[in-house]
């Protein structure tokens, strides 16, 4: 795990430096004995050219001609021993030598270049032979000056890397800081920011790689708002809704406590049971709608048997009905009835629908349930005999807490603001209409159509 993207970097990047440049190093070894090899093989053909023109020379100043044999003869005191060369006649006879090795013979040496053992070190020998005044110069340079040579350019490179490796630490140390200066701004900008400060991050003036990420934090930001302004609308929502439910609680109560006739304590208690009842389900409904939030991603989505579950519903609701004498029907299922959701949101869905068609059907009616299947939905039916809902109202019923002035059956006005969420969120669509005979409403719910 990188516990430091700056260090990580700057090691990292330090590492491949020393790692190159060894490899370079040791490449440039390799080639500086390549290069250098035939360099001082040339140089012996040159020094053996020389040689040769001064020992067939009769026009050069005899001073100067001594002094270029006595150069060559001593060579420099670091070489000296490093480098010999002797010119024969043909008679054997040794006309011309250096200093130094004078007791080794080379003249058996064969034309051109060879490498010999001289007293256990290896040297590189050149030999020519000059038809016209029939002599043969040798030439010899020790294996050592050439490896010394190698090794002292080696040496250099290393030296330099060595004095410039601080100031790559220090180059890659600047960069590193400057590629981490967005990353550093942006977690300064979130650190100053007030709690209740939720407002997107800028994504200007920052890189690409970390586009995504403030990208992604942006949109974190934007389900926190949301979700704290849901927190609030709760709090405001559950304070404007209970108000009444517990000042009505309130006043039962009183009239029970006070009341000396049984039969009146008995209709205040009831009513105590009323308003605690009525207060339940909207508590109930106000904490369905906070976490029914259509900026929520539904978890558990899974396909379902929307006849099977709409059964299990109208079963529970079917006592509330019965109260009011109104026929609930299911009507038997098409081939198809397979939606792709989250089951314990679609079976809230159901119950507020459903729930909402026994509240506004008068006694004596009727509500009926179908699953339809078209070519691309599943739609969800429920048909009442109801009063129905105006035409210009019937997007407003949607809205938190709306109900429509003169309707006397008890509700909280969330039921359907709940509907509206869970379609939403399960990308269906709603439609209310009124039933070909005229009477009631239509409150249809398509699915989309699952396909495996």
């Amino acid at each position: 795990m990188i516990k430091s993207i700056r260090y990580f970097l700057l090691i990292s990047l330090l590492l491949s430096i020393t790692i190159a440049s060894a490899i370079n190093g040791i490449g440039n070894y390799l080639l500086d004995e390549q290069v250098i090899q035939p360099y001082l093989d040339s140089q012996l053909v040159r020094i053996s050219s020389l040689i040769n023109i001064l020992s067939k020379s009769t026009n050069t100043n005899s001073k100067i001609r001594n002094d270029i044999i006595d150069y060559l003869r001593t060579t420099q005191p670091i070489t000296r021993q490093k480098f010999l060369f002797q010119v024969w006649d043909n008679h054997d006879e040794l006309l011309m030598s250096s200093t130094n090795q004078p007791h080794v013979t080379l003249k058996d040496s064969p034309i051109g270049f060879s490498d010999k053992a001289i007293k256990g070190d290896h040297w590189r020998i050149y030999a020519a032979y000059d038809q016209q005044i029939g002599v043969k110069i040798i030439v010899a340079e020790q294996y050592n000056l050439r490896r010394e040579l190698a090794d002292d350019i080696a040496r250099s490179n290393a030296n330099i890397l060595l004095i410039t490796y601080p100031v790559f630490g220090l180059l890659v140390w600047f960069i590193v800081t400057l590629a981490l200066r967005s990353i550093t701004r942006v977690t300064t900008e979130i650190s100053n920011r007030a709690s209740t400060f939720l407002e997107p991050v800028q994504l200007t003036e920052i890189p690409v790689e970390i586009k995504p990420l403030v990208a992604e934090l942006n949109q974190l930001f934007i389900r926190l708002k949301l979700a704290f302004e849901r927190n609030k609308r709760f709090a405001a929502d559950a304070a404007h809704e209970l108000r009444t439910p517990l000042a009505a609680l309130k006043t039962h109560a009183q009239v029970a406590l006070k009341s000396d006739n049984e039969i009146d304590r008995n209709k205040a208690l009831q009513k105590v049971i009323e308003s605690v009842d009525r207060s339940s389900h909207v508590v109930a409904q106000l904490l369905t709608l906070s976490r029914l939030g259509e900026e929520e991603t539904l978890t558990d989505m899974k396909p379902l048997d929307l006849h099977k579950l709409a059964t299990e519903i109208i079963a529970y609701l079917a006592p509330h009905a019965l109260e009011k004498n109104i026929d609930i029907e299911l009507a038997p299922p098409p081939r198809e009835t397979i939606v792709f959701g989250n089951d314990t949101a679609i079976g809230i869905l159901i119950r507020n629908v459903v729930d909402n068609a026994i509240r506004y059907t008068p006694a004596n009616g009727q509500v009926n349930i179908e699953i339809v299947d078209t070519q691309t939905d599943i739609i969800f039916r429920v048909t009442d005999t109801g009063t129905g809902i105006p035409v210009e109202l019937r997007e407003r019923v949607f809205e938190r807490f709306y109900r429509i002035l003169g309707t006397k059956a008890s509700g909280s006005g969330l039921g359907l603001a709940i509907v509206s969420q869970i379609t939403a969120l399960h990308h269906a669509a709603i439609h209310l209409s009124t039933p070909p005979n005229g009477i009631g409403l239509q409150f249809d719910v398509a699915f989309p159509k699952y396909t495996a």
